[in-house]
This record gives structure tokens, C-alpha cells and sequence, in this order.
């Protein structure tokens, strides 16, 4: 039995001493560890775990393996038969795959005696062991049982890619070429693709199949552009033509061109629709093509070259015409052409314009003359977009303009009436929250004396919102506190938890779990959502789960698809490990280490909240990349600030590299304004030259106004979800916010 040796300081269980039958055994551990007790087998496994999971590279890393092994290895000893000895020599097979696949071996077929849930990931792993040894007919028959054994398995595509490559090391390219063929066709997305097509066009190439062999080549380098493989195909394509060059269809090369656009790769994607363009003048998809190309040139903010591919599509009238004539409004409003975008409205008759483009344009319209002081007519074009979109969103959004321009100009009655417009029938809409506030806010400049009562009405409907964050700026709100906080005490419904945790792939998910494969655990989990969405307590519980496994983008999505009523309003009750689901902590750590004093983490875990959602592969159409979604020309930047090594875009898909440099980025930026939240956040959002040209103009206005003034609608919106998070971030941690203003780091 494991009992616990009497000490007089307090232990920390790094080390394996064991105590068996009252006699302490030491497992041996480096010389720089402290040799401490464990109380049982489970601690010292735990341990052991943790000592190997640890992130880190060379020597170092090799000497915390060896650690976890020679542990493993004891609790084998010292407690044969218990589950923690099972899981102990799993472990063990793992972690010995690459190091000694031969013992890697030994262990992983007894843990498939010990541990049969696992049947599937074991048969797996020994396959992996046996490719690493060289036996790689041996390793693609393991691969073929598993499918047999475990006809619900999650692991069949990667089965297919790995069980391909096995057999094709083996030489059995009929074999091969089957699983891969299916492999890439299920995952076509899949990071092994492009390895397994390029096997796949080489077996074709040995069995004289060289017309297939090419279209698998071509596959590659069209829908493959950014890998190695890519220039390999190329290279494999000019060598079946006798070493002529190899030239690309039209079609191929507009395939690449989407490729890239995908990828958010907009530099290599405009070069390969411009020669897609140039090779294909009478193409059924030009018209396609150039609306691309424009799109992919506002991204780079190239806006005089987007222009003008606009212009000629909406001059030639093809189907592309329309939508052209929207994004050339947008760009003439980036650009400031007020002119040539009022000029637009006399486009409408020559195109087939649906309400809600006309509704889009008009809205541009009056954002560009509101802008330029020219409020009745603004108000002219908002009333236009609100005819012309009528129940469309565009209605709601002339409506909340129309309250706005009135509130700007101190028209407080009309802004008003306006906005109670706009919230009738719409208590549940996207302005709701909004126009309430701006309605107390447009009754406190009118000193009247219900304001307090719109604020109270504001934070009983929408509890947890930006806005009612704002109303507690503006007067004291009693009990409404109370309501941000409801749910705090409730428990997770118990028949979710029952129903989710009897289920296998939960089972196997525990497990895995356990053997530091959360990656693996996670998909498990995940696999039970398309099952439950019409079960609200076992999604919660799912929800939990994946947050648990370590997946917290999925199960921050998962949350907020299902439970953003009572996360983000405040309308239903929360037990509070979903707030951990919806606000995850777990990078604070990593933050407070690259964070300076005057950063907030709170606020940087906000940023990545809004940015990414915790997805660390997370790439935006403009193509920002990671947790904080950084821009490699930011990271390069920064970097040659901060005197740290070349950051390239595929370092900031590492979660430490992205964090470094996104926490230093928004230092500098709160530095550079003054330790303004507001400013910065817009800043890290649309850059920091706009936001010192909207200060110039608006910085004297109040926080909320600054904020609701934003010419750009998405760094708007950015800067209210952050601010937001950031606040309910602090208000779940307990510490609060003693700060009473929208532009003060709490």
C-alpha cells in the first residue's frame, strides 16, 4: 500500500519517492531535483506526466523524458496490477517511440491487454514504433486492423494517410495508393496531403501511369501552393516532359490563385490572378477573377490599383458589376472621395442593384457627409438606405445613424425618438443594448431625470453588454450588480454530465487525457457535439470538457454558439466552469512572463478572446496570424524593437512567439497613448497612424463618444468587444474594476 511519510515542511511532488509497506523508495531523478515523497501511485504517474508534457527543446528536454521514464518505471516496480501501473507502462510506450521503438513496442502491446478502450490509438502507436524501426510492411498491417477493431474510430483518415505511407515505404504502391487516394479525398485539408500526393504520383509514375501521375503533380501545385511539396511537383512535372518547362493551364492557375486567397496569402495571390487574367482573355470566370483581384488589393490597402479594377468592372456591365460598384464605394470612402462616392448614385439605374446594395452605397454615402459636417444631408441618405433596405439589417443600421447624427448635433429629443424606434420590435436585435444606452445618455444631456431609470431598464435587459458597462460609468446603479453575476451559484445540470460521461468516446477521451494526448482528447469530445445539439446540459458539459482537453478555441465556440445569451447578455443563469469555458486563463501564465508593468493581462487575454478566439492556427482574411493575430510586418517590427531574433509568419502560429510579440506590440502602444485602453485597443486593431488622425478630430469627445464615432466599423466593434471582455475578465477574476472610466486601465 502507498502510504504517506511524515514530514515537517511542506512537500512538492516533482520527484517519484515512493513508500511502500512504510518503506520509502526514491526513484532516481536528476541531480537537480529535490528528492521528495509522493503520497500514492496516482501522484507520482501525475508527476511524471507533467515532468514529460513539458514544453522545451535539446538536452534540457531529454533530461526531463529520462526523469518520467525512470518514474514510470517505478511505479511499475513498486506497484504492479494498478490502474497507474497500466497507464504507467502506456505512457511509457509513447514516450519511447521515437527514443526505442523496439521497448516502445513491448510496452504499448501489453498496454494493449491492460487498457482495451484504448484499442484503436495503441494499435495505432505501435504502428508508429514499427515505421520508426523500419518495418514498414509490419507497421501498414497494424494500420489496416484498426479500422477492423474499432469500427467507430476517429483515427480512419489518419490511418489512411499514415497506413498509405507505410505501404508505400514498403513498396506496395498498389496497396498504397488506395489509402491514400481516400485519405486526401476525406482530408483534403489535412497538413499530410500534400506529402501523401506527392507518394501517390510516384507510385502512379512506377506503374506507368504517367498521365495520372501529372494530374496528381498539377493537384499538388494548384491546390497546394505554400508547401515545399509544391516546388517539388514542378521539379517532377518539367522531368516527366523531357525537361521542358512545365506551363499551367488557365484553370490551374486560377485554382492557385484561390489557393492563396484562402491561405489569406493576398501578395501571391494577386500575382497569380493577374497572370491568370493576362492568359485567359475570353474566360468564362474573368468577371469572377477581377472581383477577386480587387478584393485582394483592398486587403493589401493597394487602394488606387483596387480602384481601378472596380471601375472597369462596373464599365463593362457583367454579372460582377454589382458587387464591384459596392466595394468601389467602400474604397472611395477609405480614400476620402466624397465626390466620386456621391457620384455613385447616378450608377444605379445603368445596374441591376439589389435593395440591399443600394441600401450598403446610401449608408457609405452618409457616413462620408456625416463625416464632413454635412448632417441634413446625411440624414438624407440615411433615410434612403432605411427605404431601401427595408427589413434587411441595413434598415436597423440607417436607423441607429439617423439617432446618432441627432445625438451628435444635440438634437436630444429627435435622437430619442429615433432610437425608441429602433429598439420597438427589436428588443432582441443587434442595437438594442445601444440604443438604450444612447437614449438615457441623449435624456441625461436633457437633464432629465428618467436617464437613471433607462440605465437601470439597460442592465436588467442586457446585464453583461459593453453598454451596460458604460451605465455604471454614468450613475449608481443599485442591485444591478446583483444581475451581472446571476448564476454564480448553480451547478452543471447533472443528466448532462451523466449522459456525456457514459459515452466511449468520452471514455477514450479520459483516457487519453491522461497520457498527455489532449489533441487526441479533444476530437473525442468533440465528436459528441453533432449528437447533442438539441441536449443543452450535455453541450455545456461538452463545453467543459474540451476546455479541460486543453481545446479552448472549440470549446469557447461551442459556448458562445449555444449560452451567448446568458455569457454576453446577462438574460440566462451560468454555472461558473462555463465562465472558465468563455474566459479561459490558461495562457495568463505565458502573458505575465512577456507582459510588461503596464499591461494589463486581463486586457491582452481580452485581445486574444476577441482576436482569435484561442485559436492558435487562427488566420484572417488580411492575414494576421495566431492568438493575437499579429501581422508578420508587425512582428518583424517589433522584434527589431524589442532586440529579439527574425520572427517569419510560421513562427506566430506558436502560442509563446505570438504572445511575446503581441503583449511587447500592445506595451508599446499603450505607451505611445498614453496608457489610454480606448486608443491602444484601436490602435492594435487599425494601426496607430489612423487613430492619431481620429484623436486629432474627436480625441476631445468623452470615451463613449470617441468609441461610437470610429469611422471604421470593425475596429468599432473591435474596441467594444475588447473593452467588454477585458472588464468581465477582471470582474470573473474578483479583483474587479476600481476604475470608473472607459480610458483607464483598471
Amino acid at each position: 500500500m502507498w502510504v504517506r511519510r511524515h514530514v515537517t515542511a511542506p512537500l512538492v511532488f516533482l520527484s517519484s519517492c515512493f513508500v511502500l509497506s512504510g518503506v520509502p523508495y526514491a526513484a532516481p531523478t536528476p541531480q537537480d531535483q529535490p528528492d521528495l515523497v509522493c503520497e500514492s501511485a496516482e501522484e507520482c504517474y501525475r508527476a511524471a506526466l507533467n515532468q514529460a508534457t513539458q514544453p522545451g527543446t535539446g538536452s534540457a528536454r531529454e533530461e526531463r523524458v529520462h526523469g518520467a521514464v525512470e518514474r514510470l518505471m517505478a511505479i511499475q516496480q513498486h506497484d504492479p496490477g494498478s490502474i497507474w501501473a497500466k497507464r504507467a507502462g502506456l505512457l511509457l510506450g509513447l514516450l519511447l517511440v521515437e527514443r526505442d521503438p523496439g521497448d516502445a513496442v513491448f510496452y504499448l502491446r501489453a498496454a494493449q491487454r491492460d487498457i482495451p478502450l484504448l484499442e484503436d490509438y495503441i494499435r495505432f502507436w505501435i504502428a508508429e514504433a514499427l515505421l520508426t524501426m523500419g518495418d514498414a510492411a509490419r507497421a501498414a498491417v497494424q494500420m489496416e486492423y484498426i479500422l477492423d477493431a474499432v469500427p467507430d474510430t476517429l483515427l480512419a483518415n489518419r490511418v489512411g494517410f499514415r497506413g498509405g505511407e507505410a505501404w508505400y515505404r514498403a513498396d506496395q504502391c498498389g496497396k498504397a495508393m488506395a489509402l491514400l487516394e481516400r485519405a486526401v479525398s476525406l482530408g483534403p485539408q489535412d497538413p499530410a496531403a500534400p506529402s501523401a500526393l506527392l507518394n501517390l504520383a510516384d507510385c502512379q509514375s512506377r506503374e506507368n501511369r504517367v498521365a495520372d501521375a501529372q494530374a496528381t503533380l498539377k493537384q499538388i501545385w494548384t491546390h497546394y501552393p505554400q508547401t515545399p511539396e509544391a516546388g517539388e511537383a514542378v521539379i517532377r512535372l518539367t522531368r516527366s516532359l523531357g525537361g521542358e518547362p512545365w506551363r499551367p493551364t488557365p484553370e490551374e492557375q486560377y485554382g492557385r490563385a484561390l489557393a492563396f486567397l484562402n491561405l489569406s496569402l493576398h501578395e501571391e495571390a494577386v500575382a497569380d490572378l493577374q497572370k491568370f487574367l493576362a492568359s485567359a482573355p475570353g474566360h468564362p470566370k474573368r468577371g469572377e477573377a477581377r472581383l477577386k483581384l480587387g478584393t485582394a488589393l483592398v486587403r493589401l490597402k493597394r487602394y488606387d490599383q483596387a480602384r481601378q479594377v472596380f471601375l472597369e468592372l462596373v464599365a463593362d456591365r457583367v454579372a460582377e458589376s454589382d458587387d464591384a460598384a459596392v466595394w468601389l464605394a467602400r474604397v472611395y470612402l477609405r480614400q476620402g472621395e466624397g465626390d466620386k462616392l456621391l457620384a455613385l448614385a447616378r450608377s444605379f439605374s445603368r445596374l441591376a442593384l439589389s435593395d440591399e446594395q443600394k441600401a450598403t452605397i446610401q449608408m457609405l454615402m452618409g457616413t462620408w457627409l456625416e463625416d464632413q459636417g454635412r448632417s441634413d444631408q446625411a440624414l438624407a441618405k440615411y433615410r434612403q438606405a432605411a427605404q431601401a433596405g427595408e427589413g434587411t439589417t441595413q434598415q436597423a443600421d440607417a436607423l441607429w445613424r439617423i439617432g446618432w447624427v441627432h445625438y451628435r448635433a444635440g438634437h436630444f429629443a429627435e435622437a430619442r425618438e429615433t432610437l425608441q424606434e429602433l429598439v420597438k420590435g427589436r428588443e432582441d436585435g443587434p442595437y438594442a443594448a445601444q440604443a438604450l444606452y444612447w437614449t438615457a445618455r441623449a435624456a441625461e444631456r436633457q437633464k432629465d431625470r428618467r436617464a437613471a431609470d433607462l440605465y437601470l431598464k439597460l442592465c436588467r435587459q442586457y446585464a453583461l453588454t459593453y453598454y451596460c458597462q458604460l451605465a455604471h460609468f454614468r450613475t449608481e446603479l443599485p442591485g444591478v450588480a446583483q444581475v451581472s453575476a446571476a448564476g454564480a451559484a448553480l451547478a452543471a445540470p447533472a443528466e448532462g454530465r451523466v449522459a456525456v460521461r457514459q459515452d466511449a468516446h468520452y471514455l477514450r477521451a479520459s483516457e487519453l487525457k491522461l497520457v498527455g494526448m489532449d489533441q487526441d482528447a479533444a476530437r473525442e469530445v468533440a465528436s459528441l457535439i453533432e449528437r447533442s445539439v438539441r441536449d443543452r446540459p450535455a453541450l455545456m458539459e461538452l463545453s467543459m470538457l474540451l476546455s479541460e482537453a486543453g481545446a479552448y478555441h472549440h470549446a469557447l465556440r461551442l459556448a458562445r454558439l449555444h449560452f451567448r445569451e446568458g455569457l454576453e447578455r446577462g438574460g440566462d443563469t451560468v454555472p461558473p466552469a462555463l465562465w472558465q469555458v468563455a474566459y479561459p486563463t490558461a495562457y495568463l501564465p505565458t502573458i505575465r512572463a512577456h507582459a510588461g508593468p503596464a499591461v494589463d493581462p486581463f486586457l491582452v487575454a481580452a485581445i486574444i478572446r476577441e482576436e482569435s478566439q484561442y485559436d492558435t492556427r487562427a488566420v484572417s482574411r488580411v492575414g494576421a496570424i495566431g492568438l493575437m493575430q499579429v501581422m508578420p510586418a508587425t512582428a518583424q517590427a517589433v522584434a527589431k524593437k524589442q532586440g529579439l531574433p527574425d520572427i517569419g509568419r510560421g513562427d506566430l502560429f506558436d502560442q509563446e512567439t505570438n504572445i511575446r510579440v503581441g503583449a511587447r506590440y500592445m506595451e508599446q502602444l499603450l505607451q505611445q497613448f498614453a496608457g489610454n485602453p480606448v486608443q491602444a485597443v484601436a490602435a492594435y486593431n487599425a494601426g496607430p497612424q489612423i487613430v492619431a488622425t481620429w484623436i486629432a478630430k474627436n480625441g476631445h469627445r468623452e470615451p463613449d463618444e470617441f468609441v461610437e464615432m470610429i469611422p471604421y466599423q470593425e475596429t468599432r466593434q473591435y474596441v467594444k468587444r475588447v473593452l467588454r471582455s477585458y472588464r468581465e475578465y477582471r470582474r470573473l477574476s474578483g479583483g474587479g474594476c476600481e476604475v470608473r472610466f472607459l480610458d483607464k486601465v483598471c
